[in-house]
């Protein structure tokens, strides 16, 4: 812990270096505090012209209306409480990286507190990311940590509130919902109202102008540092070129005129984030292929995780096992995988005693890569051999570790197998049902 303080706190003071996000916490943060809906203009529009000052200067994405859930800007008005200064932020995601040390000692089993707290509070992926980047992330992880313990423990009314917490931070907590239903099948309608009630304020973001909110433009578009979801658009892109009706780069479809022509304009419209205001807009039932060929992706991809959660909570598969898979899939099959989404699972895979995201934690910052030219001509090229370099680690790491998990498990015993699954039964439904 003294050697965490004593890295950690210099990073919280010193200039950030790699990421911009705070500038947008610190921003929001001010447009609320001035009694502004933040969900309602962009940071360039006019009408917020009055509360422009250094930070603002310094926004990412000023064009783009905020990404950012309730309860993320709740966080951005408390670091404000303290100052209006990134190192009010980074100190806050710091106080929770410690946090996070902490939960572990709790979750782990005695023999390996001490191992799983120092493998957090000096990893350097995670040191960076909170006390230096101030990423809001890692209050995910410590929401997902507890709301994993509070399944272990039966103790389904917080694991629900716990997974809404958690997509009040940054929505992860949709994907984890289902698994709700792996100690109290009735709970996971509430859960997944729960935390799909952070999303509603997202969809609105931008109406004061009229512009494409940021959580329509990151889920239509967005993409960067993707893993295996590079292949899934591919093949999507391939399957529709192969097609008859496709004719000069597009797709039409003629029967979805109708629904098309009702979406056009608003936040629903599939096409809202891939034209340029200014830009015409050819035949409404016209699709261009990489266009359609990204949607689809995206929503194979949002499906096959759900999926995933769903088949592993009807398995009534062990929280901490359950979670940790949900978000590994999900993060190698996602089309945007900034460094800083990793504290999302790295104290799960540190819980569980594994080593895939950790080896994922010491080369993620290959993402930074493109920084330079970005700094210097705002031109953000990502190098071909990064990503292949990345994920062929990150997957060869995994295929090895599952590889070791399986011969320990053929030469188990039958007596000790008997005894492992015996162990891992739920409890019983009335425990199920106690908050």
């Amino acid at each position: 812990l003294a050697a965490t303080l004593l890295a950690g706190l210099p990073l919280a003071f010193a200039p950030g270096a790699l990421s911009d996000d705070l500038y947008r916490y610190l921003w929001d943060a001010r447009v609320a505090a001035s009694g502004v809906d933040p969900y309602l203009y962009a940071p360039s529009a006019p009408e917020l012209a009055p509360l422009r000052d250094a930070v603002w200067a310094r926004v990412n994405n000023p064009d783009v209306p905020t990404i950012y859930p309730p309860v993320a800007q709740a966080i951005f008005r408390g670091a404000a409480l303290l100052a209006h200064a990134p190192w009010s932020m980074k100190l806050v995601a710091f106080a929770a990286h410690l946090g996070v040390g902490f939960a572990l000692r709790r979750v782990v089993d005695p023999a390996r507190r001490d191992r799983a707290a120092l493998l957090w509070w000096l990893n350097p992926l995670a040191l960076e990311e909170s006390a230096l980047g101030g990423h809001v992330d890692v209050f995910v992880g410590l929401a997902v940590l507890a709301f994993v313990a509070a399944l272990r423990a039966g103790r389904v009314l917080p694991a629900v509130l716990l997974a809404g917490l958690a997509s009040g931070v940054k929505l992860v907590g949709l994907a984890l919902a289902p698994l709700v239903g792996g100690r109290a099948r009735r709970a996971v309608p509430f859960a997944l109202a729960l935390a799909t009630l952070p999303v509603w304020p997202l969809v609105g973001a931008g109406a004061g102008s009229d512009a494409v909110g940021g959580l329509g433009q990151y889920a239509r578009r967005w993409r960067g540092n993707e893993g295996l979801y590079a292949l899934v658009e591919t093949g999507v892109g391939r399957a529709l070129q192969a097609q008859a009706g496709v004719a000069e780069g597009r797709v039409r479809f003629e029967s979805w005129r109708p629904a098309l022509e009702r979406l056009e304009g608003t936040t629903l419209d599939p096409r809202a984030s891939f034209l340029p205001e200014k830009k015409p807009i050819w035949d409404i039932a016209e699709f261009e292929t990489h266009v359609l060929a990204a949607l689809i992706a995206r929503a194979l991809v949002v499906f096959a995780v759900f999926a995933l959660a769903a088949l592993l909570a009807w398995r009534r598969a062990p929280p901490l096992e359950a979670a940790r898979a949900v978000l590994l899939v999900g993060l190698l099959f996602a089309p945007q995988v900034h460094p800083w989404y990793l504290l999302w699972l790295l104290p799960l895979e540190i819980a569980l005693g594994r080593v895939t995201v950790l080896a994922w934690s010491a080369v993620s910052l290959i993402a930074y890569a493109p920084l330079d030219g970005w700094v210097a001509a705002r031109e953000w090229v990502e190098p071909g051999a990064a990503p292949l370099l990345q994920y062929g680690l990150v997957l060869g790491v995994l295929a090895a570790e599952e590889a070791l998990r399986w011969r320990a498990r053929s030469a188990r015993t039958p007596r000790q197998s008997e005894s492992e699954s015996r162990e891992s039964l739920p409890p019983a439904p009335l425990r199920d049902l106690a908050p």
